[in-house]
């Protein structure tokens, strides 16, 4: 069987297939595509002014750390445009501290400026001591997500005050976005049958 050849640049092999526009295209071609998509929606929507301060929320995930760097590109041609990576501490043991990391390795790699905000420092708890603290009184319905996210973009929002943008960007793929509206759906309605 032949090997799938990229579609766009015709030369390289194909390492991912865009279900949506029938493209196979190899990493060089998918990245500079992305990065186009990413500049003509900032375009098409006067997202980015030219002298913008710009919060980027890094969390050191494949999502942000995506965006981070396509920004960082981006502001080559921009050079009034500043960038300030926001960092959440949400105080989660053995699972933060490895994102940190990453996301602090990067934003030096790109030279972009870094500010982390805790939700210690914020709210005066960490995540795990609130989840400990619901507990203990009994509340158990809700999952520690249903509070993180909330106080993360509280904390996003502070982080970006205090580096004073003007501007968040916030990376998100279209798997996010369709889990933010599911997990939206009043599940109770009797028309919902699973």
């Amino acid at each position: 069987m032949d090997t799938p050849v990229c579609s766009a640049c015709k030369t390289r092999e194909a390492f991912f297939y865009r279900q949506y526009s029938g493209e196979r295209l190899c990493k060089r071609c998918f990245t500079e595509s992305i990065e186009a998509k990413v500049r003509q929606t900032i375009t098409r929507y006067h997202m980015l002014n030219f002298d913008d301060h710009l919060a980027v929320a890094v969390s050191g995930g494949k999502d942000s750390l995506s965006i981070l760097h396509i920004l960082a590109k981006l502001k080559r041609s921009r050079p009034k445009t500043t960038l300030t990576a926001v960092i959440v501490d949400e105080g989660i043991k053995g699972y933060r501290d490895e994102a940190l990391e990453i996301a602090i390795k990067n934003c030096k790699q790109l030279q972009i400026p870094h500010h982390i905000v805790s939700f210690k420092e914020l709210y005066g708890f960490t995540l795990d001591e609130m989840i400990c603290e619901v507990r203990k009184k009994g509340h158990t319905a809700l999952t520690a997500c249903a509070y993180c996210g909330v106080l993360r973009r509280k904390a996003i929002n502070t982080g970006a005050r205090q580096v004073k943008a003007t501007k968040i960007a916030t990376g998100h793929t279209l798997d996010d976005e369709v889990q933010t509206v599911l997990m939206n759906i009043d599940c109770s309605h009797e028309y919902f049958t699973w």
